[in-house]
């Protein structure tokens, strides 16, 4: 356990927009982001006491499955630039995540995402302007098997749309917000056919 990390080292939305780092979103929904060579019991330690390695755990927004159980990741394990990460209670990691949960999640990281923008004020380390908009994208696949059996994934994708010419930037804008609305609403049509037997509490 590294227990000579300081998260002071690591300012959670000064960095944003500006370098590639690993994005953690802890149980509260604040943002921290970290560069290369941070390990998950670090990142863990960062937290508050009482979202210590002993009551949460850390996993990847890639690997969240609907009507699965979240995956805890290793405490040696190293953590990715580019990639969102979720601390969770380890109280999660008795139950199945639901419809509800994953929608939870996303709201809470693109909330923490466009927070840290706003409060970054667009600009990087160097000043300079940077034009983004983040856009969270909720899939929800399935697949029928032979016997009635439906599987459901949820993948949850954080997209940033950086630096564009100025005359691409309100088309940009504009189709962000009509493909956010047809995948919100996709998302919407998709679970409203799940039946109660299927959702494992």
């Amino acid at each position: 356990m590294g227990s000579c990390f300081s998260s002071d080292q690591y300012e959670s939305s000064s960095s944003i927009g500006s370098i590639e780092t690993a994005k953690v979103i802890s149980v509260s929904g604040s943002l921290r982001e970290y560069p290369n060579y941070v390990t998950v019991s670090q990142a863990l330690e960062a937290e508050q006491p009482t979202s210590s390695s002993t009551t949460a755990f850390l996993c990847n927004s890639d690997n969240l499955y609907y009507d699965e159980f979240a995956q805890p990741l290793d405490s040696d394990e190293y953590l990715e630039v580019g990639q969102i990460y979720f601390v969770l209670p380890k109280a999660r990691l008795q139950r199945r995540l639901a419809a509800s949960d994953m929608a939870a999640l996303a709201v809470k990281a693109s909330a923490a995402l466009s927070g840290a923008l706003n409060k970054s004020g667009g600009k990087g380390l160097f000043g300079r302007n940077r034009k983004m908009k983040i856009l969270p994208v909720l899939e929800v696949k399935e697949r029928v098997g032979g016997e009635d059996e439906l599987e459901k994934r949820y993948d949850e994708k954080m997209m940033a749309m950086r630096r564009s010419r100025s005359g691409s930037v309100k088309k940009l804008k504009r189709s962000a917000s009509r493909r956010a609305k047809f995948v919100y609403s996709s998302f919407k049509v998709r679970l409203s056919t799940i039946h109660e037997g299927t959702v494992a509490n």
